[in-house]
Formats: C-alpha cells, structure tokens, sequence
C-alpha cells in the first residue's frame, strides 16, 4: 500500500514554483470609461431596484451572483 507523503509524490511537489509571487490578468473592457459609467455597466445594476425593495421589506436577503458581477461592491453603496 502506498502512502500519499513517500517520496512517489517528491517530483510533483518540487516542480512547482518556488515563489509564492502569482501574477493574474483581469480584463476589463469597459476601462476607457469613467468609473460611474462602469458601475452602470455592471450586471448587479440592472436588479437595483429589486434588491432595494427586498432591503426595505424584508430582514434577510441572501444575494447569489457571479464573480465581478458587483455584488460585494454596488449592493452596500
């Protein structure tokens, strides 16, 4: 029987990086606008409305969106 920590798994493990440095690329499309034209663009925008309404009225709101959609951002503005 083999054991995940032998040695079998030593070239996986030392083949990645030694830096903790990631660099990532976000692309934004919209970055020629100014900032509120963006926040415009963003698709939480379109809800607003809704989501004020459910903030008025009710005491729980779970809000389910995806990534970049401005939830975290736009919601607490």
């Amino acid at each position: 029987m083999r054991r995940h920590d032998d040695e079998s798994f030593a070239s996986e493990r030392d083949a990645a990086p030694a830096d903790d440095h990631v660099t990532s690329f976000v692309f934004n499309a919209h970055q020629s606008l100014n900032l509120a034209a963006q926040r415009e663009r963003l698709p939480i925008r379109q809800y607003r409305d809704q989501i004020l309404y459910c903030l008025e009225h009710y005491q729980t709101l779970v809000l389910v969106g995806e990534t970049g959609s401005g939830k975290s951002t736009q919601v607490p503005q």
